[in-house]
């Protein structure tokens, strides 16, 4: 089982940006751990992001948030901490952004594809950390899937899975049928000729 998104991150980018000696590190550490299932549900709700941030030279919050500076007001002033004003906790995560996106490629692979299944395979235990605000803030905007989207997109897989495996006994019954169709029909040619040194005999008397 590959490791838990939020633990990679936690380890590999939290570690390392509250290493300054600022008095803040506890302030960082909880506001990270609040981004990280945040920054994750977005990449998984609009996959292209992970290239587009990958192809900006310092990708930031505005990036993340399809710069929508009201939504980005907003998500600021939700997730703030006490200590930390919005504008020292936009440059943190702005800190965080490009971190994230190595350490996920790092774990999971180079490609938009990679990064997507890696989440995807860990979406339940990111969506659980969601908080209500986020949900209702960034969900009408397409940022973030609600839980029945989620459903219904892994129903839909399992689904076309199961077609498709349907599709081979199907198959498998077609091939049989013909095949004895044609047994059946040489076989009855066969008893339908006449052998050429009988008819010679034949014609011979």
């Amino acid at each position: 089982m590959s490791t838990n998104p939020m633990e990679l991150l936690k380890k590999k980018v939290t570690s390392e940006l509250i290493q300054e000696q600022d008095g803040l590190s506890n302030e960082k550490s909880a506001l990270l751990s609040k981004f990280y299932p945040i920054f994750l549900s977005i990449l998984t709700a609009k996959p292209e992001f992970i290239q587009k941030l990958k192809e900006i030279i310092m990708p930031s919050l505005s990036d993340l948030l399809g710069h929508n500076e009201q939504i980005k007001t907003v998500f600021l002033a939700n997730i703030s901490t006490a200590k930390l004003i919005p504008f020292e906790t936009e440059q943190i995560i702005n800190k965080a952004i490009p971190k994230c996106l190595t350490a996920l490629t790092n774990e999971a692979g180079n490609d938009s594809s990679s990064i997507l299944k890696y989440l995807k395979q860990h979406k339940d235990s990111i969506q659980s950390l969601l908080p209500t605000w986020v949900m209702s803030l960034l969900t009408p905007v397409g940022l973030i899937l609600n839980q029945q989207n989620l459903n219904t997109e892994s129903n839909h897989s399992s689904v076309n899975f199961g077609r498709k495996m349907g599709i081979f006994p199907i198959i498998g019954f077609l091939i049989l049928g013909l095949l004895i169709v044609w047994l059946w029909q040489s076989c009855h040619h066969q008893q339908l000729e006449v052998p050429v040194d009988d008819l010679d005999a034949s014609v011979a008397q």
